[in-house]
């Protein structure tokens, strides 16, 4: 695999260091095993002249985009850098995206993530595309470019040659999908294994904290509140739309305008986030945080919490032991 990593002023250093290192050790390691090397990278600026990342580190490169170069894939690493540099900064945004748009349309892969997605975006790459970005910035993302269909849950994306991973570490994600693209799964999971990553799914909402939903709108974190209390019935839309003194069809609307999903949605993942802290925090049994997270039926929660988490109670609880041991 041959790949190219964009270095714009602003771009967080942490991926252009760490996919040279990633890429490093899986091929000693393929080297003493009597394989030949398999990777290898260059990293480009717009000019050819050194960059200054987002924390300051002037960041080396191998050449200039404008000249002609073999590689399979481009990396787009986020950036760190405010609104206002980020303004001043559209000039080689734009050009930056225009070279992005040929090399897709010659046949490359190109991969994004966290602020990174922004460039794509403006480029156009992602109109009627699916794409993923942190969670922290979908807000921006759906109101700068309503034309990207957003996978908010997802810590991957790839849709038609264009790869983009969610949150600022999450360039391993996409390094090691792009690996897959091009020297398929076996490879990817080799350099995984070399380097200790877990390649297990997930989704965005395991990280996704409530409060940040419950921040948009006080009918948010009273919504919340009557949620979380557990009494005789479970609570139901048309419950939630009586003791908040609305239709089911205003309360629809309101959830879709703030939150982009339905009601029903909210009240899975308010049960499923209490869910998670129970299993996180006690050992009571997974019946019991069932019942105690809204669910009469066991068997319903156990459905609820895969869909969310792409796990198993049982299992995000061993994962969770297994992380703070």
């Amino acid at each position: 695999m041959k790949l190219a990593i964009l270095a714009l002023e602003g771009c967080m250093h942490s991926a252009i260091a760490g996919v040279a290192d990633m890429l490093s050790i899986a091929n000693h390691v393929m080297q003493q095993s009597g394989a030949k090397p398999r990777f290898t990278w260059q990293t480009l600026s717009l000019d050819g002249k050194v960059v200054r990342a987002g924390g300051g580190q002037m960041v080396a490169v191998d050449g200039a985009i404008g000249k002609r170069a073999s590689f399979d894939a481009i990396l787009v690493p986020g950036n760190l850098v405010d609104h206002v540099t980020a303004e001043r900064l559209q000039p080689q945004y734009a050009r930056a995206g225009a070279w992005l748009r040929q090399q897709h349309a010659n046949g490359r892969l190109i991969g994004a993530f966290c602020s990174g997605v922004f460039l794509l975006a403006g480029a156009g790459l992602l109109d009627n595309r699916r794409a993923t970005i942190t969670w922290w910035l979908q807000g921006e993302l759906r109101q700068r470019h309503p034309t990207v269909d957003l996978a908010g849950d997802a810590v991957v994306t790839v849709a038609d040659r264009i790869v983009c991973a969610a949150g600022p570490m999450s360039w391993v994600d996409l390094l090691l999908r792009l690996i897959e693209m091009v020297d398929g799964k076996a490879i990817a999971k080799l350099c995984a294994d070399y380097v200790v990553i877990d390649t297990a799914q997930r989704t965005q909402s395991i990280f996704m904290p409530v409060g940040y939903l419950l921040s948009q709108d006080p009918m948010l974190t009273k919504a919340d509140l009557l949620v979380r209390r557990t009494g005789k019935s479970p609570m139901t839309v048309k419950r939630l739309a009586s003791a908040l003194g609305l239709s089911e069809r205003t309360l629809n609307r309101k959830f879709q305008e703030l939150t982009h999903e339905p009601p029903q949605a909210f009240i899975m993942r308010r049960r499923v986030e209490h869910a998670r802290t129970l299993l996180e925090t006690t050992t009571q049994p997974v019946k019991t945080i069932a019942r105690a997270a809204g669910y009469e039926d066991e068997s319903s929660f156990r459905k609820a919490f895969r869909k969310l988490t792409l796990m198993s109670p049982q299992a995000y609880r061993a994962r969770r032991m297994e992380r703070a041991a």
